[in-house]
């Protein structure tokens, strides 16, 4: 066989090999379902995974949060009509003409009520934290970067400390003045609760709008991870068929070109594949 018949065996033999090693790959992927990434794909993939990873933090305090308002705010739609109730109550013992007899049962009504309040608020807690009971509230972080732009604020609604220490202490309906006092610090403590519930509903809102764009973000960035590993199918088959053909084309050319060579490539493929 003359030299450059032997270099041109060479060349398809080099062209067989190749195209073997790229059929062993797209057979690879297609049995995955995962792409072989580059270096810099695969960087990428590594950088996104962490950037979603980042986003977990941020998402489960804003879960936490809005969880714990919503135990709060529950809690609330059964105090309100217990107020009510109080000053209803209130109002018929202002009457001076009841009779102190009357006003005692009535006072022992208003108190079950009060305490009904108490054990509302002092049960509205989630995971030791409590925006009915107490001043601290809540602290939410809502982002990653770790400066004041991430972290957000649920402002308590301390209805516990109004009965304890402020507006509700030491309420009662057991003479018409007391009962007139009961009437203004009700009056006074329900407009404070429905403030405070207001406020925790537009917290909520900002909160749910926060984690509405988190999860955006963690899902684009998710899908782009998808497209780089995720193989289409479709066109890794078309590609193999591709390749194959070309392979058979080169093989044929060695075939006649030299059979002995071709056998051992023959060969070599099968033991390689």
């Amino acid at each position: 066989m003359t030299i450059a018949k032997t270099n041109l065996v060479n060349t398809f033999t080099g062209y067989v090999k190749d195209l073997n090693s790229k059929i062993k790959t797209v057979k690879s992927e297609i049995a995955s379902g995962q792409n072989t990434l580059t270096s810099d794909q695969q960087a990428t993939v590594t950088s996104l995974s962490a950037t979603i990873k980042s986003y977990s933090t941020p998402q489960a305090s804003i879960t936490a949060a809005q969880n714990t308002i919503s135990v709060a705010q529950k809690a609330i739609a059964s105090i309100l009509p217990i107020m009510n109730q109080m000053q209803q109550l209130a109002a018929q013992a202002s009457n001076t003409s009841i009779g102190s007899s009357d006003s005692m049962n009535m006072n022992f009504r208003f108190q079950q009520l009060f305490t009904q309040i108490g054990k509302l608020a002092t049960s509205a807690g989630l995971n030791g934290t409590n925006l009915l009971s107490g001043t601290a509230g809540m602290n939410v972080i809502t982002g990653t970067d770790k400066t004041a732009t991430s972290r957000s604020y649920v402002n308590s609604v301390n209805v516990y400390g109004m009965m304890t220490m402020g507006l509700l202490s030491n309420i009662k309906v057991d003479s018409p003045d007391n009962a007139r006092a009961a009437m203004s610090a009700l009056q006074s403590a329900i407009a404070q609760i429905n403030n405070g519930q207001s406020t925790l509903k537009i917290t909520s809102a900002k909160l749910a709008t926060q984690a509405t764009t988190l999860n955006g973000l963690a899902s684009d960035s998710q899908k782009t991870i998808d497209t780089l590993q995720k193989a289409d199918i479709v066109k890794l088959s078309a590609k193999l068929t591709q390749l194959q053909n070309e392979q058979n084309v080169d093989y044929q050319l060695i075939s006649q070109l030299d059979p002995t060579a071709y056998k051992t490539l023959k060969i070599l493929s099968l033991t390689t594949s």
